[in-house]
């Protein structure tokens, strides 16, 4: 088929609840109007279908090129607002996850004990009825036994999985499975009323970053790093990095700190002591639109000087005040923060320290402050479900209160939630999941199998992100709402099906309110309904419009700063509330008893790989493949260590071994290790084993000789920040031993 009319896109769904996109023609799903262009490697004529990439959660606009039905490239789209045609590694390596040999074919269903790792291939007819009858029993039986939903990095997913739990009523969940977040997210809301906030960098001429490495990783990574860059060179703006280490983003900046983990709040804290006190401060601001008077400031801060800061922190007093100062007159100016900020017991009160110190300046919302970009409004098709949908603050501890026997569980779903690699204390999660009596009925719906669906009952193959459908409204980069359509470039692969596929035949599957909840029949009606409520892009040419361009920008939006004086804030008191939700900082108390030989374990992620999806990839994996841990040249003298020797890292929960590798950019005390890599259950490539299949350059893979890494997290123990209920990754404390 070589376009698909509004019309035709209409009738291709109307089978309804067929099980299988057969319609899916082979060569993808183009426009009226395909982009066209010639191989400068073959001489072929390729097409060009717009869509968007889901390799990391920045969603950038891509292109798939096509040759003859095969996805041969993947570049940027240039009409993406915010990525702007640019993509990093990650993204151009998708074609590397779309056919990667280990992808699941078909649903398979447990043949063993769980753990085992033996399946059998079933229809999708079996699963969904097995599946639908594990749902209606917990629906019927008169001891709660809840069901809970787990979507992970599919942000587009989260609408239809969250109608989905409404539909099915009180005894589901539906969980976003994020583990460092909530502490970002709970300190916005409770200050703010809003849920996210990025620096508007791009029109900085002040950067202070805290913990931040936007240089390799960012949940708008390549947007965002194109206008931080921006600023650099078209503004001068200077760049100011507190962090444990020489990140890229540290090396780049026009100063590095090295701060002490988990003190960046005092740090932050006493820079607002000395605004404050040197009357630098935008009082206008403060009074009218915080809850707090200037007087009641004063005496909040008083405690935090600059060298009460030094004796904690390790940065000197005479630079913190130094750099509060220039901060201060420097407008506009942006404080941000990033992991080495939020990750910690006490991140929650770390990120309202640093909405304090834009607000001090009266950086919120304005043009080169902290700001809060909003997605387009989009409007779900009727009938919504009235009940409210669930959400749980907790998911990061679901499996804790399994363990505990204070959550009751009976069916678990999963969405590319790999808890067991990606989670802390993840030898306590495997156990979990293991045991029957705790989790009786396990589906995973992935692409792949993983170290934590080797115990599932049901894995469900999923379609990758270049052969399903999804609306996305980014928070746009330049304040502009925009819509982008993530549509399939081919047919996917075997028998897989989208998340929000199998939802919705699983709730006809269902009946009841679950049926009456999701009328529409395919996912792709979905999207066409609610396109349709959105008059001007239906002027626009509606769906049509999308399938060919991939992106639509709201005409008559315009770049909007502070909000706050048109309208009213979600708080209780519509204006920005520190009273109730001013920052202090709690210190670390196991990090006060540290002894000799011991040091704090950080985590971070190589630039080519995100958390845990890109290690399958095999242009990727080739780059970076191993994680030695980082050690300081000091610290590295003391124990005559030198690169590559092998050591023991060790904390409560046990040890791992790995080389170090030895640096003068890290701080005396802290030793870090990379999240992303030592995958056990995750496919040949993650593994580094060469094999053949019809991809010829898998016979090459060579890596796997070298090692594939460590993984840290088997020995982060679970630690909660009580304030935002995010984990303290960078909290964990170790002793290492050569060996």
């Amino acid at each position: 088929m070589a376009g698909i009319s509004r019309r035709d896109f209409i009738k291709w769904g109307a089978g309804g609840v067929a099980l299988l996109a057969t319609s899916l023609p082979s060569e993808g799903i183009s426009s009226p109007e395909t982009r066209k262009s010639v191989s400068r490697t073959t001489g072929r004529l390729r097409k060009s279908i717009p869509s968007v990439c889901m390799m990391c959660p920045a969603g950038c606009g891509i292109l798939g090129y096509l040759e003859y039905g095969k996805v041969v490239k993947i570049g940027g789209n240039p009409l993406d607002p915010n990525s702007r045609g640019r993509l990093c590694a990650k993204g151009i390596a998708g074609i590397n996850h779309l056919y990667n040999p280990d992808r699941i074919p078909y649903p398979l269903k447990r043949a063993g004990k769980r753990g085992e790792g033996r399946w059998k291939k079933i229809s999708w007819d079996e699963a969904f009825r097995e599946i639908a009858l594990r749902l209606k029993a917990i629906q019927t039986e008169r001891k709660q036994n809840d069901l809970i939903l787990r979507n992970t990095w599919d942000m587009a997913g989260n609408e239809i999985a969250g109608r989905f739990v409404s539909a099915f009523g009180g005894s589901g969940s539906f969980q976003h499975a994020i583990l460092e977040s909530p502490n970002g997210v709970s300190a916005l809301q409770d200050i703010s009323g809003y849920s996210m906030g990025i620096g508007d960098v791009a029109h900085s001429r002040y950067i202070l970053n805290f913990g931040g490495n936007p240089y390799e990783t960012h949940f708008l990574y390549v947007p965002f790093i194109q206008r931080l860059i921006d600023a650099r060179i078209n503004l001068g703006a200077k760049l100011v990095t507190f962090d444990v280490r020489i990140s890229q983003t540290a090396g780049k900046s026009d100063e590095w700190f090295p701060i002490v983990p988990g003190t960046d709040g005092i740090v932050i804290l006493a820079m607002a002591h000395v605004i404050a006190n040197e009357g630098l401060w935008n009082k206008g601001f403060i009074e009218q639109w915080t809850t707090l008077s200037t007087v009641q400031l004063l005496r909040r801060l008083a405690p935090y000087t600059p060298k009460k800061a030094e004796e904690v922190s390790g940065v000197k007093a005479a630079d913190i005040k130094r750099i509060a100062i220039e901060f201060a007159a420097s407008r506009p100016g942006v404080a941000i923060g990033g992991g080495g900020l939020l990750k910690h017991i006490n991140g929650t009160d770390n990120q309202k320290s640093i909405l304090l110190l834009n607000t001090l300046t009266g950086n919120l919302d304005s043009k080169g402050g902290f700001g809060f970009p909003q997605p387009y409004p989009l409007v779900p098709p009727e009938p919504i479900p009235l009940k409210t949908r669930r959400m749980d603050p907790e998911s990061q501890n679901l499996f804790l209160r399994v363990d505990q026997g204070t959550q009751n569980l009976g069916v678990l779903m999963t969405h590319m939630d790999n808890p067991v690699y990606k989670g802390p204390g993840s030898k306590l999660i495997s156990a979990v999941l293991h045991d029957e009596k705790k989790i009786p009925f396990h589906v995973s719906i992935d692409p792949f199998l993983n170290e934590t669906n080797l115990y599932a009952d049901l894995v469900l193959p999923e379609a990758s992100y270049l052969e399903r459908w999804d609306l996305l409204s980014p928070p746009s980069m330049e304040r502009v709402p925009y819509l982008a359509l993530r549509q399939p470039i081919i047919k996917p692969l075997g028998e897989s099906l989208s998340f929000s596929q199998i939802l919705i035949e699983l709730a006809h599957r269902m009946g009841g309110d679950m049926g009456k909840y999701f009328r529409f029949g395919r996912i792709e009606h979905y999207i066409e309904a609610t396109i349709n409520r959105i008059p001007k892009l239906v002027d626009a040419g509606g769906i049509d419009f999308l399938m060919e361009k991939g992106i639509w920008i709201d005409p008559d939006g315009k770049p909007t700063y502070r909000k706050y004086e048109s309208e009213r804030l979600k708080t209780g008191s519509g204006k920005f509330e520190f009273d109730s939700s001013m920052p202090v900082y709690t210190p670390i108390l196991h990090h006060q008893k540290m002894g000799e030989g011991e040091f704090h374990l950080t985590t971070f992620q190589w630039n080519v790989h995100s958390y845990s999806q890109t290690a399958n990839c095999k242009w990727l994996s080739e780059i970076v493949h191993r994680n030695p841990l980082l050690i300081s040249a000091e610290t590295a003298h003391k124990m005559k260590l030198r690169n590559g020797d092998r050591i023991r890292v060790s904390s409560s929960l046990g040890s791992l071994v790995t080389p170090v590798m030895v640096t003068q950019g890290i701080h005396p005390k802290v030793v870090a290790l990379s999240d992303s890599l030592g995958r056990w259950n995750y496919g040949r490539i993650a593994r580094g084993e060469p094999f053949q299949s019809e991809d010829p350059e898998t016979r090459l893979i060579w890596w796997g000789k070298h090692g594939t890494g460590a993984h840290p997290n088997p020995i982060i123990p679970i630690q909660k920040d009580p304030a935002g209920g995010g984990q303290g990754w960078m909290d964990t404390v170790v002793r290492i031993e050569k060996i």
